[in-house]
């Protein structure tokens, strides 16, 4: 069974997309599964050469079967992005596909989809019960918080909260941070989460460093201030715009 679970998590994960570059954006993924497979997941798709879908799910839960879950999620991601995609149709459709063909399960997700357009130097998002956005502007020194706004995903359909979009300009520097629960919700040995406003400190701390190299930085000091480590599963992504 260990070797059968450890060929699981490499054939899972081998769908999980590389570091990404252009001449436009830079974007760097760390993921840290708590056990050898886990049900935090994420996708960068080119839906056309001005527009690109970034996403990430958390499926309740750890292990095999949150890595099932999150793959659904991202199998229906992948099939139904279309060039004229808006963010919340997705959260939407995918919502209702959860509902229709996993409600048995008791299963549900968060969800995030940021859908950047360089035509129109603007990102759309679209949040489902997922962690706050984190956005850095490069003329300041607050990070603003561009929370969800509709419930968790697979529950029920339609959705109590009908589905809402931000707007907002991209801006040369910007900086943004989309992760799971997993690395604001780690404790000390006090009990005090990490929480938004230190991830969004070192995120100012360490603002001229690379995607790569912010992404470290993040995850020591979050290490650093954990009394016994990690406890959920944690998947990071840090976005520039150049």
């Amino acid at each position: 069974m260990p070797e059968d679970l450890k060929l699981a998590a490499k054939v899972h994960y081998a769908f999980l997309p590389d570091n990404y570059e252009d001449k436009r954006l830079k974007i760097a993924i760390n993921q840290l599964p708590l056990c050898t497979i886990g049900g935090d997941y994420c996708s960068i798709l080119h839906l056309n050469k001005d527009r690109i879908l970034v996403s990430i799910c958390d499926a309740v839960g750890h292990g095999v079967s949150a890595a099932l879950f999150a793959a659904r999620i991202n199998t229906y991601v992948l099939t139904h992005a279309r060039e004229d995609l808006l963010p919340c149709d997705l959260v939407a459709g995918l919502n209702e596909y959860l509902c229709k063909r996993l409600s048995e399960t008791g299963m549900y997700a968060t969800f995030y989809s940021l859908l950047l357009d360089f035509e129109s130097r603007t990102m759309t998002l679209s949040g489902a019960a997922h962690p706050p956005v984190l956005h850095l502007r490069k003329d300041r020194d607050k990070c603003d918080e561009l929370a969800s706004i509709t419930t968790f995903l697979g529950i029920a359909d339609p959705m109590p909260l009908l589905c809402g979009s931000d707007r907002l300009q991209l801006n040369s520097g910007d900086r943004f941070l989309i992760y799971t629960d997993g690395l604001i919700e780690v404790e000390n040995t006090e009990g005090e989460a990490f929480g938004t406003e230190k991830l969004s400190k070192t995120l100012i701390t360490n603002r001229i460093l690379s995607g790569e190299e912010l992404n470290k930085a993040i995850l020591a000091q979050a290490e650093s201030f954990a009394g016994d480590g990690f406890s959920d599963d944690l998947l990071l992504i840090s976005l520039t715009i150049k």
